[in-house]
């Protein structure tokens, strides 16, 4: 029976570990995210480069930094407990697909966790970005949408170009 769990569990990893490496050749070819080019459709906001073009005074600048040094900051300081929670989570869900049995209810229990976990990194985002829309006159946060827009469409185009590629290939 012992023999059994052991080609199980290497029955299991063999898949896994070739789509691990097949998705990290492919985040090699191109640039950010894996795309070719380093191209991405994501807006960046980091609140340097998102904000850039918008005219922004020295008061405004100043106070980005700030909002930007702050999160920085508190994120090191969260950082390493965050790692290790996530990690270990990662650890319990292992054992769980690798357990002769099923415990539905427990992997419940771990699901619910790890999204709550993504929920509380999703609000904190939501906050710092608010914090640092904050900042900007109604007119530049009317630009920013008009850039975002703008990217948004250029994006779709892209799309649009390289799923007609694929179907025509």
């Amino acid at each position: 029976m012992a023999m059994n769990k052991k080609w199980l569990a290497v029955a299991m990893m063999v898949p896994l570990t070739l789509g691990s490496a097949s998705v990290l050749a492919k985040s090699q070819k191109g640039g950010e995210k894996g795309q070719k080019g380093g191209q991405s459709c994501m807006m960046p906001m980091d609140g340097k480069s998102a904000f850039r073009g918008l005219d922004l005074t020295d008061e405004q600048k100043a106070e980005l930094k700030t909002i930007r040094e702050d999160v920085r900051s508190s994120m090191k300081a969260k950082g390493e407990s965050k790692r290790e929670t996530m990690k270990a989570m990662k650890a319990q869900e292992q054992e769980m697909v690798l357990a002769a049995d099923f415990n539905e209810a427990e992997a419940q229990q771990l699901a619910a966790s790890m999204v709550e976990e993504r929920t509380a990194m999703q609000v904190e985002k939501m906050r710092t970005m608010h914090r640092m829309m904050s900042v900007l006159t109604d007119d530049q946060k009317q630009q920013l949408v008009e850039k975002r827009a703008e990217r948004a469409a250029k994006c779709e185009q892209r799309m649009q170009e390289k799923m007609s590629k694929k179907d025509s290939e």
